[in-house]
């Protein structure tokens, strides 16, 4: 008796689990770079916005957050066209390329959450003048990966990088 249903409780979760969960690492982290690349440039150089704007959901949100006034927090949420908007002219003029230092990703099924600290580094003088960390939720449509979100903060005494890794 015992030994039909162990056999019977074996047979049902077999059914109903995936033979292999599939680790799409190297594809998020494909589309976090893509990420990257498409903003980057030397001054001078149109950005491709439509390239951006498919690797991004309808209704994707953007935002920054930071300590804001007495460290009691602050932040705004913008669309990818607002950000577009904005920073496309910026970008352009001043050149900017912002490249990834270190990535944590956690995917659980079609989710997908990374965690990439980056620098922003100035198109004229090559200095680094930004750090911080970008928080990515991904998720896969019609086996793609596509942003969902991201909201950044920028390193500062108080929250260093490595702080977001611990």
């Amino acid at each position: 008796m015992n030994t039909t249903l162990i056999a019977a409780l074996a047979a049902s979760v077999a059914m109903s689990t995936p033979a292999t969960a599939q680790d799409d690492t190297a594809d998020i982290e494909s589309t976090i770079d893509a990420l990257y690349a498409v903003i980057s440039g030397p001054v001078g150089q149109e950005r491709d916005f439509n390239a951006m704007r498919a690797m991004f959901m309808e209704g994707a949100a953007m935002g920054a957050v930071g300590a804001g006034e007495g460290g009691n927090g602050a932040g705004s949420v913008i669309t990818l066209d607002d950000y577009i908007e904005r920073s496309g002219p910026w970008l352009v003029e001043n050149g900017f390329t912002e490249r990834a230092t270190r990535t944590e990703i956690d995917q659980w099924g079609e989710i997908a959450y990374a965690r990439s600290a980056y620098e922003g580094v100035n198109g004229v003088t090559g200095e680094v003048f930004l750090i911080g960390v970008n928080y990515i939720t991904l998720f896969k449509i019609d086996g793609d990966w596509k942003i969902a979100s991201i909201l950044w903060r920028t390193e500062s005494e108080d929250w260093p990088v490595d702080a977001a890794f611990e």
